[in-house]
């Protein structure tokens, strides 16, 4: 009889246990996501980039690809609820206008030429000089405020 009653307690502190430690788990789990929006709320969102793409000095592009490095102006415009890119190329003397898809940590946008389309440039809020950088499948770009 004590046997059983054992066996039974043993059971269910064993239940006890496993429920804990699931709860514990579920419990960081929330914490760490948590921790994630608001550490990207903080760096990034897609608010606080619109911002910082819209100043209206504009940005000085370096791309480097396959024909070396050149030089840009690219200044971001609100229109309405769409934001475009007047991009000036300074080595070919040559403009263009884009539209430009902003996310909550990255800038998607067109170029002027073949080699300058889809690019992709993240946010890093740690890099003062160049806060937006990326790439597109054979260029690199990096833009820094003018």
């Amino acid at each position: 009889m004590i046997r059983i009653h054992s066996n039974k307690i043993l059971i269910i502190f064993t239940g006890i246990i496993i429920t804990l430690h699931c709860i514990s788990i579920l419990s960081l789990e929330h914490t760490t996501s948590n921790v994630y929006a608001e550490q990207k709320i903080a760096t990034g969102g897609t608010d606080k980039i619109k911002n910082l793409l819209l100043r209206k000095e504009g940005w000085i592009v370096t791309y480097t690809g396959w024909n070396g490095s050149r030089k840009a102006i690219y200044v971001f415009e609100a229109h309405g609820e769409d934001i475009v890119v007047k991009i000036h190329n300074l080595t070919a003397d040559l403009s263009c206008e884009q539209n430009v898809t902003v996310t909550s940590d990255v800038v998607k946008m067109d170029g002027c030429f073949s080699h300058t389309q889809n690019i992709v440039l993240l946010f890093d809020p740690n890099d003062q000089e160049y806060p937006f950088k990326g790439k597109n499948k054979g260029t690199k770009f990096k833009l820094k405020a003018k």
